[in-house]
């Protein structure tokens, strides 16, 4: 039953989302031990395939309005969380299963086993894994059966005993590891403000020059839900110091899209502000504000009229 929430991982992620986390995290930790040309390699590789498996998912999303996890860039993330509940749910039940199994309705039955025995407690007063009991037989005798009653030793239930308590404890430490596995990724994949403060700290440790408006809208553009839990991934599996050069390949990328797609700033598209634009890009943009005609706001009541002036038409 514990291999159930596994396969589902596997299934429903390679199948629907795009992007291939294991192989992406695997990727990040045979890095670390490459020479600086071929880590960099690397490093754009998985930076590659992030955006592109990112971008496809959110075009085909806009096309398709699949599911609303999807549309929002949070279809890896919501399965992590959801199989994690999925884990939780099961070695809940099978801590009701053994105790269906063991006979009892005491929710915490290890508890009340493990005190008994502390306790000094013997099995004649609790009752549970009884070492002695009384045997009936049939003896043939001369062609008559003869019924007996005699005293049995039950020595395989002082093994028994250890071994369901040894279960019941495991099921119950892993009940509580996976409590708080469950709310820790709840928290940090859902609570406002977590994305933006576990990206700047890698951004923020390269000193580079940025505005906390470009990091929100490379955070909720660009990577999104899932983009930032492959980071968590990565920086959980790979250390911290991959995560800060894959971020920061991702963050040249994402300056990269701003400068080619420079109307997307005046669109509320993935951009920063134009302070944030080298020098080129600048001197483009004020070329063409100042190819724009002027406008001339002393004839409010303007007609719609238009002539061909200077190469450009404009309003009289």
């Amino acid at each position: 039953m514990f291999y159930i929430p596994c396969i589902m991982w596997r299934g429903l992620l390679h199948w629907h989302s795009g992007i291939n986390v294991q192989s992406l995290t695997q990727m990040a930790c045979d890095a670390r031990m490459m020479d600086a040309d071929a880590r960099a390699a690397t490093v754009q590789t998985i930076a590659g395939h992030m955006e592109d498996a990112l971008e496809i998912q959110r075009e085909v999303t806009d096309v398709s309005g699949m599911c609303v996890s999807k549309r929002w860039g949070s279809y890896v993330t919501c399965l992590y969380v959801f199989i994690k509940t999925l884990y939780l749910i099961n070695v809940v039940g099978q801590i009701f299963l053994l105790n269906t199994f063991l006979g009892t309705d005491n929710i915490f039955y290890g508890f009340h086993i493990l005190k008994d025995l502390l306790n000094g407690r013997e099995w004649e007063v609790s009752g549970n894994f009884p070492r002695v009991t009384m045997c009936d037989f049939e003896v043939r005798v001369l062609g008559n059966v003869h019924h007996h009653t005699v005293q049995c030793v039950l020595m395989i239930n002082m093994f028994n005993e250890k071994i369901f308590l040894f279960l019941w404890f495991w099921y119950f430490m892993v009940s509580i590891v996976s409590m708080f596995s469950v709310g820790h990724w709840m928290l940090m994949s859902f609570l406002p403000g977590q994305h933006m403060k576990f990206i700047r700290k890698y951004l923020k440790a390269t000193d580079l020059a940025t505005d906390r408006q470009s990091v929100k809208k490379f955070v909720h553009k660009f990577l999104g839900y899932d983009g930032v839990f492959c980071m968590r991934m990565i920086s959980a599996h790979a250390g911290d110091i991959m995560a800060t050069e894959l971020i920061v390949a991702l963050w040249h990328n994402f300056n990269d899209r701003v400068r080619k797609s420079p109307i997307e700033m005046f669109e509320g598209g993935v951009t920063q502000s134009p302070s944030k634009l080298d020098a080129n890009f600048k001197t483009w943009l004020l070329g063409q504000t100042r190819n724009k005609p002027p406008f001339d706001g002393s004839n409010p009541t303007r007609s719609k009229k238009r002539r061909k002036s200077d190469g450009y038409f404009t309003f009289v």
